[in-house]
C-alpha cells in the first residue's frame, strides 16, 4: 500500500461576503498552518503547504497514526485557545528551531489537527467523490479517535450568513464554503471553494513611513493612534499601495517635520516618524496582543483638517 509522496492542498477563492445556498456547506475557516497528514506504516507523515515535514514539530500529533493505514487527510494544525484557534500561540510553535524545543512547546502549548477532508482511504484515492461523501467517510475514521489532538471540522448546510455571524461573534477568522458535490482538485485554486474573512474598518493617523532601500518611494507607512498625551504604534500597511503613490508619497513626506511625542510600542528599523497631516482608512483582520493590526490593507488616504 504506497501513498504519494506528497500532494498540493486544493486552495479557496476569496468571496466578498456571505451567502446562503443550498449546493453548499459551510465550515469554520480555522487559523492555523495547512497540513496534509498521510498514515502510513510505521507512523503518520506531515506536509505543509510548501511539502515540507512538519510531524517532528508537532510531537503530539503522533496519535494520528493510530488512524486506518492507507489514509491521507487534509486538515489545519491549530493551537486552540478558549475554543477558537489563536495564531499567535500557534506561531510560537512554528518557531521551535528543534525536536528538543518542539517537545518542550508541545507541553505548554498543545496543538490540535482538525481534519476537513478525506484524499485517500485504504490506500485508494477518492478524490474524484463529492465532497460531502467523502466528509462522511471522514467523519466516521475520525469518530473513534477525536480527542484534544484530533477534531473534525463540523459543517451546516445553506445557513451560510446565520452561520458567519455565529463563528465570527465567537472569534474565528471566518467561514469556507464549499459545493457538497466537488472533487478534490490538487494544487487548484477554485470557486468550488470560497473563503469569507471576518474584516474590520478603522482610522488611523499615519505617523510615518518606512522608506524603499534605494529608492526615493515608501515601502509602507506608519500607522498610530493618540491617547493619554502620547502615539501608540498600531503597525505598517503597505497592501494597497500603488506604485505611483508610493514615490508621491515619499516626495511629501520626505520634506516633513519629525513627530511630536513619544511613540509607545516596537517600531520598525529605519521608521522615519514625521507629521503628515493623513489618516488612513484601513481593512484588516484583528489586533494582536501587542495592539497591531493583522493583515492589514489601505482603502484611502484623508487629509485631517487643522
Amino acid at each position: 500500500m504506497s501513498l504519494p509522496e506528497r500532494i498540493a492542498p486544493m486552495l479557496a477563492r476569496l468571496a466578498a461576503r456571505p451567502f446562503d445556498s443550498p449546493a453548499h456547506l459551510f465550515e469554520v475557516k480555522w487559523d492555523g498552518t495547512r497540513c496534509l497528514a498521510f498514515v502510513e506504516r510505521g507512523g503518520v507523515r506531515l506536509q505543509n503547504r510548501r511539502f515540507h515535514r512538519i510531524e517532528w514539530r508537532y510531537p503530539e500529533l503522533a496519535v494520528l497514526a493510530g488512524l486506518e493505514r492507507g489514509s491521507v487527510l487534509d486538515g489545519e494544525v491549530v493551537v486552540l485557545h478558549e475554543g477558537r484557534a489563536d495564531f499567535e500561540r500557534l506561531q510560537r510553535r512554528e518557531q521551535a528551531a528543534d525536536p528538543t524545543r518542539a517537545a518542550a512547546l508541545a507541553r505548554v502549548l498543545p496543538a490540535t489537527y482538525v481534519a476537513f477532508d478525506l484524499l485517500y482511504e485504504r490506500g485508494r484515492a477518492i478524490l474524484r467523490r463529492p465532497l460531502e461523501e467523502r466528509r462522511e467517510r471522514l467523519r466516521a475514521l475520525v469518530a473513534p479517535h477525536q480527542g484534544p489532538e484530533l477534531l473534525f471540522s463540523e459543517h451546516v448546510a445553506g445557513a451560510g450568513r446565520r452561520f458567519f455571524d455565529e463563528v465570527t461573534a465567537a472569534g474565528h477568522e471566518g467561514v469556507m464554503a464549499k459545493r457538497r458535490d466537488s472533487p478534490y482538485l490538487p494544487g487548484v485554486r477554485s470557486r468550488a471553494w470560497l473563503k469569507v474573512k471576518a474584516q474590520r474598518e478603522g482610522r488611523f493617523a499615519v505617523i510615518g513611513y518606512l522608506p524603499r532601500p534605494g529608492e526615493a518611494a515608501v515601502s509602507s507607512l506608519l500607522l498610530g493612534e493618540h491617547a493619554g498625551g502620547r502615539w501608540c504604534y498600531r503597525g505598517r500597511v503597505a497592501a494597497g499601495l500603488g506604485e505611483r503613490a508610493r514615490r508621491a508619497l515619499h516626495a511629501e513626506l520626505s520634506r516633513l517635520p519629525p513627530l511630536d511625542g513619544p511613540v509607545a510600542g516596537a517600531l520598525p528599523a529605519r521608521a522615519r516618524l514625521v507629521r503628515t497631516g493623513l489618516r488612513a482608512r484601513v481593512r484588516y483582520q484583528d489586533l494582536t496582543r501587542a495592539g497591531l493590526l493583522r493583515a492589514p490593507v489601505l482603502l484611502g488616504l484623508e487629509r485631517v483638517p487643522t
